[in-house]
C-alpha cells in the first residue's frame, strides 16, 4: 500500500527558512565580532568573560552555523525539492513476431 504523502503547510516552510536563516545570520555575526573583540579589545563587542565561557561562546555558535546551514539545505530540499522521484523507464514486452 502506498502512503499518500501530506503536504507541509506554507507558514512551517517560512518560519523553517527563517529560523535556518537567523541562526546562520547571528552566528556570523556573533564569530565576526570575536574576531574584531581580538583585534581591537578596547571595543567591548562582548564585554568582559572569562576565557573559558568566550571560547565556549565561539564553539557555540559555530555549532549554530553548522546546524542553520545543514538545517537550511534538509528544509530546502524537503519542501522544495522534486515532488517525485524519476518514473523509470518500463520495460516494454517483445513480440515473437518481431
Amino acid at each position: 500500500m502506498k502512503k499518500k504523502k501530506k503536504s507541509v503547510p506554507r507558514w512551517l516552510q517560512i518560519v523553517s527558512t527563517i529560523v535556518a536563516n537567523a541562526a546562520i545570520v547571528l552566528s556570523v555575526v556573533y564569530i565576526l565580532f570575536y574576531i574584531l573583540d581580538g583585534f581591537n579589545p578596547m571595543l567591548h563587542f562582548l564585554g568582559e568573560q572569562v576565557i573559558v565561557s568566550r571560547y565556549l561562546d565561539v564553539i557555540i555558535a559555530a555549532l549554530a552555523l553548522l546546524l542553520g546551514v545543514l538545517f537550511l539545505i534538509c528544509t530546502w530540499k524537503l519542501f522544495y525539492g522534486k515532488k517525485g522521484k524519476k518514473a523509470k523507464h518500463k520495460v516494454r514486452p517483445r513480440y515473437e513476431d518481431e
